[in-house]
This record gives C-alpha cells, structure tokens and sequence, in this order.
C-alpha cells in the first residue's frame, strides 16, 4: 500500500514506531539500516508523486530565481538514492552527537500533522505539507546530516537575495542556517553547517 494512501493516523503510527527504533539504534551502521528499511516502505508511486510535487514547487518560483535553482532541485531524491546505495554496500556510520541525534528523532513524528494542506483533484497533495511527505524528507536528510556529515542544503544552492551555500576551508556556509532557531522540528537545526554571518 502506498504511503500517501494511508490516514494520517495510520502515517502517525508508522512515523512513531520507525523514530523510536531510531532514537534507540545501537550504533550509526544499524541506524542507516533501519533509515532504508524506512525508506523502503515507499513505493514507487509514492516516489513518483514526491517526483511531481517537487517539479511543482518549483515552477510557481519566479525567475531567474527559478532557473538557478532547479538544479538543485532533486537534492530529495538524489540523496534517497545515495543513501540507499550507501547502505546497500555496507558502508559504516557513526552517530557523533547522541544528544542531536536523539533530538532529532524524538520530535520527528510529533509535527507531521501540522500545516497539512488539503488534497485536490487537480494537484497532488505537497510532499513537504503531507505527513507521508515530511516523514520522507524527515527520514532522507536525517541520513544526510546526521549520519553522512553533509549539509541540508548541497553546495552552491542558490537563495533568494544573491545568497548560496559555500564551502570555505572545509566548513560549510550557509545563509540561512540560524533562520529557524525558534523552531525546534525545522531541519536547519541539526544541520552540520554553520551561519554564514555575511548573511545575517
């Protein structure tokens, strides 16, 4: 069954029982393990539909703003595919901050039914506003952050204003990082880069 086909009660359930798993893995191997038996439960039309909101999302941008983005655009699901790979060929992880890492999980299925926009019969439901979508999203840039080391944002993902991300001797910089800091479930606060403070 697919996953956007599910209650939200139903996505509850499934959401709370994978971030207990998680918060309580033994070590970062055996939670990338579980992050793609998690992933996996997604099929392919539950891909195809995230696939579809994302092309929509960025064609309401204006230009140029638009076009400098869209390539970076399938960041989503270029990372779904890359953790899937990763895991797949036994690559090892560590989780370096527990405290993050515990955090971060134990709030992930808590602001899942929150700000869920309505289905229509002319568009999909947003795969960043859906429960099944957010968990996704929830579950891919936890493996990016938390157990690959990598930003939220890639390098080079443009902002309104001018602004990117940029690496600089090794550490990543990115103009919004510190944006969210009063809200405790957005994913910028775990994420492994640091402000950019030109961008402040």
């Amino acid at each position: 069954m697919n996953l956007f086909d599910y209650s939200d009660e139903e996505l509850l359930a499934f959401a709370k029982d994978i971030s207990r798993g998680l918060t309580d893995a033994a070590d970062g191997t055996a939670a990338a393990d579980s992050i793609l038996h998690a992933l996996q439960r997604f099929t392919i039309s539950d891909l195809q539909l995230i696939g579809a909101n994302i092309r929509y999302e960025v064609e309401k941008l204006p230009e140029p703003y638009r076009s400098r983005y869209r390539p970076y655009a399938s960041d989503l699901l270029d990372k779904y595919h890359e953790c899937i790979a990763a895991v797949r060929a036994g690559t090892r992880f560590d989780i370096t901050d527990e405290e993050l890492w515990k955090s971060y999980w134990c709030s992930a299925a808590e602001h899942l039914l929150e700000d869920t926009a309505d289905t229509t019969d002319e568009l999909p439901r947003p795969c960043t506003a859906g429960p099944a979508g957010k968990f996704f999203y929830r579950l891919v840039y936890g493996y990016v952050m938390l157990l690959a080391g990598k930003p939220g944002h890639p390098v080079g993902t443009p902002f309104p204003g001018g602004w990117k991300v940029l690496e600089e001797d090794g550490v990543i910089l990115c103009p919004i990082r510190d944006k969210e800091n009063d809200l405790p479930q957005a994913l910028c606060n775990f994420c492994p880069a640091v402000q950019d403070e030109r961008c402040r």
